[in-house]
């Protein structure tokens, strides 16, 4: 039974880039079953932009330091504090930048955070073990913690040339090895987090970019948010017709996600055979977790929705109209 469980489990966290099956044996992938089940607080590593140029630089320097009002620190431990501090560092980073092309990137600029309430002091520890690890061993970098929004968060700026000479380059897939391994230094703090694939918690909508949450913050309406509404009403007009075109991407989301489930009850129903309690309370936990996974709705379908109670509320106005119309 144990491999059976092990293997499903194994299959559904294949997801997750560079898992690899053999890495804590059974208890260990227990134990991350477990923590996905329970709902554990999810990692959040994002890369908020690049810079380019020695004036774009400084100005991201000078941003994430609040114009030297809140501290920096190097890849060594040292603390800079203040506008000087900041200008220097700049200088320092621009003495050598090595070849340049038009489109040279000089820094990648990254944002870890994690949800309301998590401990900002161990937040910043485990970011600082992880970006040691991570580029320590060739690239420059700077970190600074902002505490003032409703979640704590990190941006760590990480000078894209290399001592070796070469530039990093952040490949597909490398976000998500950096969340698993951002979890397992908070972890090493003692903050229960996980880094699981949106797909393996049965998640169909992708995350929303900072800048369209910015702009809808504002009560703007983005470009992109505009277009999606205006095929929504095209294929709504379309099936009125007749004409319903093939979706073939929602199949796949649809046939993916129900392998999702299908994995995660598999789990649980071998793991709820066993004599063993903490199985039995695994396989509880796994089937509750299924049970309230958000439903098979994309973006698009979320819109076509909002866009049926908007007509059907219009279409009741003008009916209370034409009734109180009647009554005079």
């Amino acid at each position: 039974m144990g491999s059976l469980v092990d293997d499903t489990i194994a299959d559904l966290l294949e997801g997750s880039v560079k898992f690899k099956r053999g890495r804590g044996g059974s208890s260990g992938l227990r134990k991350r079953a477990g923590r996905i089940a329970r709902r554990a607080p999810e990692v959040m590593i994002k890369i908020s932009g690049n810079t380019k140029g020695a004036g774009h630089v400084l100005s991201h320097l000078e941003y994430i330091s609040r114009q030297g009002k809140v501290e920096l620190e190097t890849e060594q431990g040292e603390i800079l504090r203040g506008k000087e501090a900041v200008r220097q560092l700049h200088r320092h980073w621009s003495q050598d930048g090595g070849k340049r092309g038009k489109n040279t990137r000089d820094t990648t600029n990254i944002v870890l955070s994690m949800p309301a309430g998590t401990d900002a002091k161990k937040l910043k520890t485990a970011v600082r073990a992880f970006a040691k690890v991570q580029f320590g061993e060739n690239h420059q970098y700077v970190m600074a913690q902002h505490t003032d929004t409703d979640h704590p968060h990190v941006h760590l700026t990480v000078k894209c040339l290399g001592f070796d000479g070469c530039r990093l380059q952040v490949k597909k897939g490398d976000p998500q090895i950096w969340r698993e391994q951002f979890a397992k230094q908070l972890r090493y703090q003692g903050v229960e987090a996980e880094a699981t694939p949106r797909a393996v918690r049965g998640v169909v909508r992708k995350g929303v970019k900072q800048v369209l949450r910015h702009i809808r913050d504002r009560g703007g309406i983005p470009k992109v948010d505009k277009a999606k509404v205006r095929q929504v009403i095209a294929e709504a007009r379309e099936e009125r017709s007749g004409m319903v075109r093939p979706k073939p991407w929602e199949e796949k989301i649809r046939t993916r996600q129900t392998l999702v489930r299908k994995g995660w009850l598999t789990a649980a129903q071998t793991l709820h055979q066993s004599s063993d309690d903490q199985d039995k309370a695994l396989a509880k936990a796994i089937a509750g977790f299924v049970k309230d996974m958000p439903p098979l709705k994309t973006e698009r379908h979320e819109i076509k929705e909002r866009l049926v109670v908007q007509m059907q509320a219009r279409q009741e106005q003008t009916a209370g109209l034409g009734d109180s119309q009647e009554e005079r």
